[in-house]
């Protein structure tokens, strides 16, 4: 029983650390606005006043609230067993 437990304390922990680093990767993902590499994101997206940057940012909003919605699902699925 109380082997059962650790293992699920050490399974849970070890899924949210990788959602962590997942998540702390992209956010660093925003420092290209600031590098050679990622130039092309200053610029605008056709006629808009929209520009690489802003579509990055939100992209890593939408994609961090996914992230997180699927971490939920899958602890309480593990919570069912």
């Amino acid at each position: 029983m109380a082997d059962n437990k650790i293992d699920d304390i050490k399974r849970k922990t070890r899924r949210r650390f990788a959602f962590a680093g997942i998540t702390l990767a992209m956010y660093f993902t925003f420092v290209l606005n600031w590098t050679e590499a990622g130039a092309s994101l200053g610029l605008l997206l056709g006629d808009s006043h929209v520009s690489g940057s802003i579509l990055l940012f939100a992209g890593l909003i939408v994609l961090m609230i996914c992230l997180e919605v699927i971490f939920l699902l899958l602890n309480r699925h593990g919570d069912e067993k």
